[in-house]
């Protein structure tokens, strides 16, 4: 019989990625980001420096809590280009992004990030990660919807579905980029994709106005 829980060798694997980001985040702010070396990571981990690379692949990385972002295909089971694309759109840079830092508490990583800005660069390498993932499914579905494409070509409009993929995105993200800048974001509690439907809802009057 099947389980959705995690394998043995997964927990391990969770637990010696979670040591890690602890153990850097307590010598950043003990000894400041730059006395915090791999070396000194490991040791308190309790892992190789081999093992280190196997889970980040810098410094910065482990003491953010980053990892490369993953599509799961599940996620687009349920897209519809006859729904709305650009919310189906946003939410699925936003579960994509989030996977990143899956489990990371997001007010230190705030507080750390202040300490260190520019470390906000790795931040937005794996975005930009995220936002190529999204781009390629989206191209995979366009490849099995072609006439969504087509139509806007039919009306005249320049570019060819690479274009149209890459504007999509770059719209999508707009929502998700404007309620994690508001007032109502709070880094404790997270955000969930229904989080977006204020921003989404405002994008939609605004682009009505503006056409």
């Amino acid at each position: 019989m099947s389980s959705d829980l995690p394998s043995l060798r997964d927990r391990q694997k969770a637990e010696t990625r979670l040591a890690l980001h602890q153990a850097a985040v307590a010598l950043v702010l003990e000894r400041g980001l730059d006395s915090a070396t791999v070396e000194l990571i490991t040791d308190r981990a309790g892992v190789s420096q081999r093992t280190f690379f196997n889970y980040f692949p810098s410094k910065e990385d482990a003491v953010l809590g980053l990892r490369t972002p993953v599509m799961d295909p599940a996620l687009l089971e349920d897209f519809s280009f006859r729904q709305d694309v650009l919310g189906q759109v946003s939410r699925l840079l936003l579960v994509v992004a989030s996977s990143a830092h899956e489990g990371v508490d997001q007010v230190r990583r705030r507080e750390l990030t202040r300490m260190y800005p520019h470390m906000i660069h790795r931040l937005i390498e794996r975005m930009n990660e995220a936002e190529d993932l999204v781009r390629g499914a989206l191209a995979g579905l366009l490849a099995e919807n072609p006439h969504w494409a087509a139509e806007i070509r039919e009306e005249g409009m320049p570019g060819d579905v690479d274009d149209i993929v890459r504007l999509v995105v770059m719209t999508a993200s707009i929502p998700l980029r404007f309620t994690i800048a508001s007032g109502r974001y709070s880094p404790a509690a997270g955000l969930a994709p229904e989080d977006l439907a204020p921003a989404l809802s405002l994008f939609h009057s605004v682009q009505r106005k503006l056409l």
